[in-house]
């Protein structure tokens, strides 16, 4: 019998599975893809340890916790347990596949192709998630008080969820083909695409080692087998592809050495803070206009969504203009004023 797992480590678990939820429900992977050993997806190949893409995570819009779990609940909830066939059966737990299918409709689209629609991948993570939640169960956990704050915080998301989902109106939201034409010609500036390039490359160690590879691709063996038996980045096993990318997304010795290659030619050995590179400028895109039929659709939801948006906030400024609120909590103190900062101190105000 294989031993349970440490009691922190799966109250740890349930901890962040409610977390996940209250965040992001809607658009969460799969939680248990680390337990099945799968790296997490990114939509675009990424240079691995070198080349990390700057950027931040977009934020929550205002009241999208709400309206992320009411949709998770809708169709997490909508037909379970109404007949059909079973996918599997976890110690009496049965799993429907009409289950499956609900779980695999709301996986994030680029998780979704990564798994490449494979259903039983996606089985095994729910016996998986089973099985722990049978196990939390069996420990008591859901009677742990951390555990019950959890949830009574999540019925609260859920019920602001169904409340602002009830406070939009459809009809109105909906955007005319002239109201799309007509954002696309005043934000021009906003669907244009800069100069791409798509490169593979070799990582190593060393200098030598790097002239050893170097010395194979000269002497003809195919660029992408040489990366598979000697780079060390995480994109060897893609014969060192890392996909597209555009300036100020990579390290910029790579880049550098990247922009000064035409298609199908191979740079010399580029030193960088992560090791020795031998890169292959394997395509170059120019910079072009989207057209509108590309991304009226992306536009269409853009324009829809902010009108939601208006639409939860003044419902939500209304309901406050007519209820009645005292606020006891002392108001902070007024911050010290302070001379501009763009003033130098020989032209600070005179006492």
């Amino acid at each position: 019998m294989n031993p349970a797992p440490p009691l922190a480590s799966l109250e740890k678990k349930i901890e962040v599975e409610i977390e996940v939820t209250l965040h992001d429900s809607a658009e969460r992977e799969s939680l248990l893809g680390g337990f099945l050993g799968r790296p997490p997806y990114v939509q675009k190949p990424t240079l691995g340890r070198p080349c990390q893409r700057r950027g931040g995570v977009n934020n929550l819009a205002r009241h999208g916790l709400a309206l992320g779990i009411w949709a998770w609940v809708m169709t997490s909830f909508s037909g379970c347990g109404s007949g059909g066939k079973i996918a599997a059966v976890v110690n009496g737990h049965v799993i429907m596949e009409q289950e499956l299918d609900q779980r695999m409709a709301r996986l994030n689209p680029s998780y979704r192709s990564a798994l490449g629609n494979d259903r039983r991948r996606l089985l095994e993570d729910m016996i998986l998630e089973t099985l722990l939640v049978q196990e939390a169960r069996r420990r008591g956990l859901d009677n742990d008080p951390q555990v019950r704050q959890l949830f009574k915080e999540a019925r609260r998301q859920i019920l602001l969820g169904r409340l602002l989902e009830k406070a939009k109106d459809q009809e109105s939201v909906k955007v005319t083909d002239q109201e799309v034409t007509q954002f696309y010609k005043d934000n021009r500036g906003s669907f244009t695409e800069p100069e791409t390039f798509r490169a593979s490359h070799i990582l190593v160690d060393s200098e030598e080692a790097a002239k050893k590879a170097l010395e194979r691709v000269k002497s003809g063996e195919l660029f992408a087998k040489v990366a598979q038996e000697l780079s060390t980045d995480p994109t060897k096993t893609k014969g060192g592809d890392i996909g597209f990318f555009a300036k100020g997304q990579l390290i910029p010795e790579f880049e550098e050495a990247s922009f000064k290659l035409k298609p199908g030619e191979v740079s010399p050995i580029v030193k960088s803070s992560l090791g020795y590179h031998i890169i292959l400028l394997t395509e170059r895109r120019a910079a072009r206009d989207r057209p509108l039929e590309e991304v009226q659709d992306q536009i269409r939801k853009q324009l829809a969504s902010t009108r939601q948006q208006r639409q939860v906030e003044s419902f939500v400024q209304e309901l406050r203009a007519k209820a009645q609120i005292q606020i006891l909590e002392p108001a902070p103190p007024a911050p010290a004023p302070s001379s501009s900062r763009l003033q130098s101190s020989s032209q600070s105000p005179k006492p």
